[in-house]
């Protein structure tokens, strides 16, 4: 059974993906993006990051929103093209201008490590409470750091505490892991103590080696 299921799947797969291309060529931006992404992920077709860019590309020069994060990824990791951040910013803010969370939380990356622009702690936080304000979990947690550290913005642990939860409770790990060291560090009652195992309880749970070595301690 399980053997006429995989062979199944793949059939589906395969006819998708020559459903895609067929209104690709045609031109429709969605089925472009959309088998860039069987490119990337060897649905149907071969796994292949230039052909999955060339689609993309041509996605994006319609302004799809996706398509436009999408290039700004290939170039800031280099995957079927070199590496060339002033493009990846470019893709970035472009797709952030049509209110994109995941284009904006890369623009404050961008500004974060000055990467197609100049460092500016400012503008990193600024793009990502952006992008944090649309549920972006990674960007939630990153704005808790912001606040935690007071960079790009007044030192707030408050903030950073509703910030990291925001983010912990959609289950990334390092926003558990965040929150499980400031309740540990910045709260002191036995209620927050016990707040604290928990969620690094849950990180440690994720493989995240740190939580796993302080629950060691």
């Amino acid at each position: 059974i399980m053997i006429l299921c995989i062979a199944f799947n793949a059939n589906a797969a395969l006819s998708y993906s020559k459903t895609l291309e067929d209104n690709a060529q045609k031109g429709d931006a969605n089925s472009q993006y959309l088998l860039c992404h069987c490119y990337i992920d060897g649905l149907g077709v071969k796994s292949d990051y230039e052909k999955a860019l060339t689609w993309c590309e041509k996605a994006a020069n319609q302004g799809h929103t996706n398509a436009l994060t999408q290039m700004g990824y290939f170039y800031f990791s280099g995957k079927g093209t070199k590496v060339d951040d002033k493009k990846a910013f470019q893709y970035f803010h472009e797709a952030s201008k049509k209110g994109c969370p995941e284009a904006q939380f890369m623009l404050a990356r961008c500004f974060k490590e000055g990467r197609g622009t100049y460092k500016n702690d400012r503008k990193a936080f600024q793009y990502c409470e952006k992008s944090a304000k649309q549920n972006y979990m990674l960007a939630q947690w990153f704005l808790g750091e912001c606040y935690y550290r007071g960079e790009g913005v007044e030192k707030d642990v408050t903030k950073a505490e509703m910030w990291f939860k925001k983010s912990a409770q959609q289950g990334f790990v390092h926003a558990q892991y965040s929150l499980g060291m400031y309740y540990k560090n910045c709260r002191s009652s036995q209620e927050y103590q016990s707040l604290s195992k928990q969620w690094l309880q849950k990180a440690a749970a994720q493989n995240h080696k740190l939580a796993q070595a302080e629950l060691k301690r």
